[in-house]
């Protein structure tokens, strides 16, 4: 299993600080007093990532790999929130046994969400995400290619630090996926259940 020394990195555009800007001025006193407490409000834009870093070595083998993920949300009500995600990881695999594996997955998706405990500082919602999926592995002069697609459920929870950072973990995964190695016919199509500790995942959220 894929283990990750999480580091949380923020992403902050130009454009969105500009619409936050113009966001806040327009808020009545009730709704500043109301992010004073660091929870969502309809209208709210934010945005979250995490940057992980693993490198496992046993005897000559040597794996190190590497993984971005990021996501862009929008809370069209205090419980409904619609963005777009992209995540990018790469493996590498150096060894005698394998000479320089190069495995990377690109993931491209639209992701839903419904806040069940809205207006907290701790809150817990529901997360539905279509996906596109990609990936590329290089053993040596070998290259596969597969492309697919996966809709997913899980279920997460949110922690405000204050009323712009806020901590987001999700755990565990009920989702269907489907790819397909690029010329050949057949598809594979996999169902899988994660609900232990295993797939727990860690990032740090930013709203405007």
């Amino acid at each position: 299993m894929f283990k990750k020394l999480l580091l949380i990195i923020c992403i902050v555009s130009p454009f969105t600080v500009i619409h936050s800007q113009d966001h806040h001025l327009n808020k009545t006193h009730k709704n500043d007093s109301y992010d004073e407490k660091g929870e969502f409000e309809e209208g709210d834009i934010f945005v979250s990532a995490l940057f992980g870093f693993d490198s496992e070595t046993k005897g000559n083998e040597k794996d190190i790999a590497v993984e971005f993920s990021g996501r862009l949300g929008y809370l069209f009500s205090n419980t409904l929130t619609g963005g777009i995600k992209l995540s990018l990881d790469n493996e590498i695999i150096e060894g005698t046994l394998h000479k320089n594996i190069d495995v990377s997955h690109t993931l491209i998706g639209l992701f839903g969400r419904y806040d069940f405990t809205p207006g907290h500082k701790f809150s817990i919602f529901g997360e539905l995400g279509f996906d596109y999926l990609s990936s590329k592995s290089k053993d040596g002069n070998l290259e596969i290619k597969e492309n697919g697609y996966k809709i997913g459920l899980s279920p997460g929870i949110t922690y405000f630090l204050n009323k712009h950072f806020a901590i987001e973990a999700f755990w565990g995964a009920l989702q269907y996926q489907t790819k397909k190695v690029n010329g050949e016919h057949e598809s594979t199509h996999e169902f899988n259940i994660g609900i232990d500790f295993e797939h727990i995942n860690f990032g740090l959220a930013y709203k405007f």
